[in-house]
């Protein structure tokens, strides 16, 4: 399978997140942008749920094989469904190139990445995976701390290995106020390429710096 690099080509792909170098829209308007940029992409913040909907219409699009792996418990096949439409795929066409798994233990999604994930890559065309919360079932209390960093580490190994392989993106919900921040989302960072914040709805989002990935609400 193809190594997909990170190159700075402009894409569409969220809700007008400006500033940057490359405006991200649900629109996703047709474009000859390479899969190239996707790879070792993390954003986080809001409105991940329309986002990873969009990103994976996007990647159907244009003929890839999508794999979401969903650890926040918050895709939505309707939106997905809606989104294909607006780039005119039939929901039939959309949903059967997606493969969906939830996760919800983070035993289970570190399984996922260490197992389902490379079965299911193995002989694939070119591909883009989508991991939706990352970080937040290490946010359980009642693995103990130790036992959830061991098995953050195990999962990025694995997450190091499909990287070579398939355009990679990390869609990081903001955690609630109240959970104590063990910061790993500042360990997830070293696998990404490209760090990008999101604040706002569709309108008025914002974008930021690689830095700001410090910020609580990145995990």
């Amino acid at each position: 399978m193809a190594t997909h690099s990170l190159t700075p080509d402009p894409w569409p792909l969220t809700t007008e997140l400006t500033p940057g170098p490359w405006p991200l829209t649900t629109e996703l308007t047709p474009g000859p942008w390479p899969l190239t940029t996707l790879s070792g992409l993390l954003t986080f913040g809001e409105s991940m749920r329309p986002l990873t909907a969009a990103a994976a219409a996007w990647g159907v699009a244009r003929g890839l094989r999508v794999f979401v792996v969903d650890g926040a418990n918050r895709f939505d096949p309707y939106l997905l469904a809606r989104e294909g439409r607006k780039r005119g795929l039939s929901p039939e066409q959309v949903l059967s190139r997606v493969w969906v798994a939830r996760a919800f233990t983070c035993h289970q999604l570190v399984q996922l990445v260490q197992e389902g994930l490379p079965a299911r890559l193995a002989g694939a065309e070119p591909a883009l995976v989508i991991l939706l919360g990352p970080c937040s079932l290490f946010y359980d209390e009642q693995v103990p701390l130790a036992e959830r960093r061991r098995l953050f580490r195990t999962m990025m190994g694995g997450l190091a290995r499909i990287k070579p392989r398939a355009a990679l993106w990390f869609l990081q919900p903001d955690l609630p106020p109240q959970v104590a921040n063990q910061h790993f989302g500042r360990l997830l960072a070293r696998l990404a390429d490209r760090v990008v914040p999101v604040r706002g709805e569709a309108r008025g989002a914002r974008t930021g710096s690689r830095g700001r990935l410090a910020r609580p609400a990145a995990g």
